[in-house]
């Protein structure tokens, strides 16, 4: 195949393809929904570098130039042509990009000065091969292979060649699928209802609509709304939606047309990766979908295909928020349980508030039917119990070492590292937790003598209206600090302090995914999950905002995990 040939994906080969062979292929690719149209796919969108540039020479200068040399030379061959055009055009931008400090592009400029220099040798070898009639992709789909090479921007897979994927594991039967399937076809019916979905959101790289594929519970109307609506190039924007001498019949069948070649083009492109798309392809199974499509858009197909907008809300947008939550807690336990790095989690949690904050935005710009709904307190709820065999993320051996230490040099809480960032939390038995408190509270002197140790660690228990502290454990600690040689504390501090991450992380993740299985006002829900992950952030970040160095991974300590 072309794509194992020059090490590029075949959707993005494709659109360079289409336009040199055919530039009125361009046309395809131009957002005529805006009040000045420009190109919907960016350079950017390329996973292959050397075809976005080539992309970017191209439009629009050089399918002008191109269009003159042929005009100027009649009888020459076109795939030369092109292939002269676009390797000269790229020279320019290489040359322009150098000027600018670009070290690959001086590179590039460097290798034309070689006689016969393999990289421009071998890029204007394959320009010519692309721009071949028999290059096996048809130019009318450009707009269709540009859309996957965007969609392949976005949500980048793990398998060759899958443009993205949009399904989510949530309860789903038939009865929904129906209704979803209500929400398309009113729009199919009348492509005017898609502006009941338009929002103005914070975000300038957000969708401005508030209802988006990952909503579905079903991965085919998923894509399809992504293809009537949300996506690139939507079938809503085509100019025979909107077009007044067409009937409406003729506007619902080019947008279902539109949609079908788009599925064929999503599984064609999914199939070298994955038998099921090969499957479909080869059973037709979207040209089934463009019937069920035909049906969904008459007038008769829910009670009221004005409602579209609320039974979107109703069955599709509400009830995916609990599945939507429970991947945010799914996301962020993997991240605080693994070794990764507490700036990796402190990252991933931040991106989770990021995410709950776009849904909350979502779900109140929608239409909501508020009726029925009671108000519950929005306080976050704990975590529920851990249950056996799952990891503490405790070690009471450490706390003990931690605190000795700390007890025979109080001072250490007073300079950089690690233990500057200890806090109570990171000691999980009270005694500690007490003893902690007191040695920050009491001056350094204070802190060394037992007595007076003691007698705050018990006052602070009582004005807390704590349970009496374990005398024995306050006097096993005591003598330890009179009798043992203990390392500083600065690496037991720092497995302290990821310990407490981990053990935060996973607590926020369990309590939410609790809170996702109740029967809750997705808005409470909402609420509830960011209330729970504040925490979480603010113990992953703790280190960062001190300014001291990455701890050891929990991984890697010798402590016994209690």
């Amino acid at each position: 195949m072309n794509n194992e040939q020059y090490g590029a994906p075949q959707h993005e080969l494709n659109v360079l393809s289409s336009l040199l062979r055919d530039g009125s292929s361009a046309y395809q690719l131009v957002d005529w929904s805006r009040e000045e149209p420009q190109y919907w796919l960016k350079p950017n969108h390329f996973q292959a570098t050397w075809l976005g540039d080539a992309y970017e020479a191209l439009l629009p200068d050089g399918l002008k130039d191109i269009e003159q040399q042929l005009q100027a030379y009649p009888g020459g061959d076109r795939s030369q042509i092109a292939a002269n055009v676009v390797t000269a055009r790229m020279m320019t931008l290489y040359q322009q990009r150098a000027a600018a400090g670009d070290a690959n592009a001086q590179w590039a400029v460097n290798q034309a000065y070689y006689t016969h220099s393999e990289f421009w040798t071998g890029l204007h070898d394959a320009f010519r091969q692309m721009a071949q009639p028999t290059w096996p992709a048809n130019p009318e789909h450009a707009r269709h292979d540009a859309y996957v090479t965007v969609r392949a921007a976005q949500h980048p897979s793990t398998t060759a060649n899958v443009p993205f994927e949009l399904n989510r594991a949530r309860g789903y039967d038939n009865d929904a699928r129906y209704r979803e399937l209500a929400v398309i076809g009113a729009i199919l019916n009348d492509p005017w209802r898609a502006q009941e979905f338009r929002y103005s959101p914070h975000s300038p790289d957000a969708s401005p609509y508030w209802l988006q594929p990952q909503d579905f519970g079903d991965p085919a109307t998923a894509e399809i709304w992504d293809a009537l609506v949300t996506g690139p190039d939507p079938a809503i924007a085509l100019p025979a939606a909107g077009d007044p001498n067409l009937t409406p019949h003729q506007r619902t069948a080019a947008m279902i047309q539109h949609i079908r070649t788009r599925l064929n083009y999503n599984d064609y492109h999914r199939s070298t990766g994955d038998p099921a798309a090969q499957a479909r392809l080869d059973a037709d199974v979207n040209q089934q979908v463009a019937l069920h499509l035909a049906k969904a858009s008459a007038p008769d197909f829910s009670p009221n295909p004005a409602n579209a907008a609320r039974y979107a809300v109703t069955f599709i947008l509400e009830p995916s928020i609990p599945a939507a939550v429970e991947d945010m807690a799914g996301r962020v336990r993997d991240y605080g349980l693994s070794d990764a790095s507490l700036g990796q989690v402190g990252l991933e949690l931040s991106t989770t508030q990021y995410s709950l904050d776009e849904l909350a935005e979502r779900l109140d710009a929608a239409p909501r039917t508020l009726a029925g709904y009671s108000a519950p307190d929005q306080a976050a709820k704990p975590a529920p119990e851990q249950s056996e065999g799952q990891p503490s993320y405790t070690s009471l051996p450490t706390e003990r070492r931690v605190l000795i230490s700390l007890m025979q040099n109080p001072g250490q809480l007073h300079r950089g590292g690690p233990t500057r960032s200890l806090a109570e939390q990171d000691f999980t038995q009270p005694e500690h937790r007490y003893l902690f408190k007191a040695i920050q509270s009491l001056p350094p002197d204070a802190a060394q003598d037992r007595w007076l140790l003691n007698n705050q660690a018990q006052r602070l228990a009582r004005s807390d209206e704590a349970p009496p502290l374990d005398s024995q454990e306050l006097y096993n600690i005591e003598l330890a600090a009179r009798t043992l040689e203990v390392d500083p504390a600065d690496q037991g501090a720092g497995h302290l302090v990821t310990m407490t991450v981990r053990r935060t992380a996973r607590d926020a993740s369990t309590a939410v995914q609790a809170a996702a299985g109740e029967t809750l006002d997705p808005r409470v829900l909402i609420d509830q999950s960011r209330q729970q992950f504040q925490q979480a952030t603010h113990e992953a970040l703790r280190y960062h905002e001190q300014s001291v160095p990455e701890p050891t991974p929990y991984g890697t300590q010798q402590a016994h995990v209690a």
